[in-house]
């Protein structure tokens, strides 16, 4: 992702939107309620906290947010930036030539343009109705909204789409099968990098002996709930299943996210006790790296600045299993 442009120090602050100011209001209260969740978990939790929220109780952070936009253009209209500054204070870059998006490589603008699976067809062609059905819904909502009512399809309703998936994938075979790519890119048009030596990964086997991490919530919720979007979206593909489970996820009520925290919870210990024994036997094997664990806690850690010795096929491992790159003599 590109970096943003350096600011004015003195431009005026960008005003945010409604969710914004409710998750910055909300972030501490509900780490405190909430104190073993990841980063990610907590996003996740107060985004469906913001979606389950009432419309009266809405409208106030809706209300909020106008104020704050409000604020922002009364201070940007008398605003004036510094050279090398435009209208709103962002630093003016000379433009460079255009990446693919996320990093990867740019497609050939003339290539045949790639099908769509019957979801996604429907999604595209359903959206703005939605949207003018349920002018209140973020674009969360909007999501589970599409997502439930193509669920719901009768199976007469849901061949439709399944004939136009078919079609549109006949349309791309037929054409890519007629594609010229242009030189420098391949058979389906998208750019050949240069196959430059790739850095070589940090992290070393790992010792097959060592206890299998925990997983998140989450993780638990995911690997029970596949089966299930499978059989509801036959031929899913791999970025709409992980949008789908998103959404499953962020729509879940607290009493069944909780089941999931528990079962992770009790991963957690599960972890802990496992590690407990690798470490112990670890230190019996050798007795030098006896206190390497206790100076790193029972959490996964880096592998860098952990002593290693030779005297065992595992001794270069750190406390958790993972092979270590930095040799550190004792003195």
């Amino acid at each position: 992702m590109a970096k943003k442009p350096p600011r004015d120090p003195n431009a005026p602050k960008r005003n945010q939107s409604a969710y914004l100011l409710y998750q910055n209001a909300m972030r501490e209260q509900f780490k405190a309620l909430n104190p073993g969740m990841t980063f990610g978990q907590l996003a996740k939790y107060t985004s469906a906290m913001y979606a389950e929220m009432p419309p009266d109780e809405k409208e106030a952070w809706v209300a909020r947010g106008e104020a704050d936009k409000a604020r922002y253009l009364h201070e940007l209209a008398s605003y004036s930036p510094p050279p090398g500054y435009d209208a709103k204070g962002d630093a003016i870059i000379t433009a460079q030539p255009a990446k693919g998006r996320r990093g990867k490589p740019e497609k050939d603008p003339n290539a045949p343009k790639r099908n769509m699976s019957a979801y996604l067809l429907y999604q595209n062609a359903m959206r703005e109705q939605f949207k003018r059905e349920n002018p209140g819904m973020t674009f969360g909502q909007l999501a589970k909204y599409t997502s439930h009512m193509y669920k719901n399809l009768t199976p007469d309703e849901k061949a439709t789409w399944d004939a136009r998936a078919a079609q549109d994938k006949a349309r791309y075979d037929a054409e890519i099968a007629s594609y010229v790519p242009p030189p420098g890119h391949d058979a389906r048009g998208v750019m050949i990098e240069d196959h430059r030596p790739r850095k070589r990964s940090k992290r070393g086997p790992k010792d097959p002996s060592a206890p299998k991490r925990a997983s998140g919530a989450y993780v638990f919720f995911t690997n029970e709930m596949r089966p299930v979007v499978m059989k509801d979206f036959p031929g899913v593909k791999f970025v709409e299943m992980g949008r789908i489970l998103g959404e499953r996820w962020r729509a879940l009520d607290p009493d069944d996210k909780k089941r999931y925290e528990e079962m992770a919870a009790e991963d957690k210990m599960r972890f802990q006790v496992e590690m407990q024994q690798y470490t112990a036997t670890q230190a019996a094997m050798n007795p030098q790296a006896a206190q390497v664990p206790a100076a790193y806690g029972h959490y996964p850690v880096a592998d860098h600045g952990v002593p290693t010795y030779h005297h065992d096929p595992y001794a270069h491992h750190d406390p958790y299993g993972q092979q270590a790159h930095h040799q550190y003599h004792q003195a």
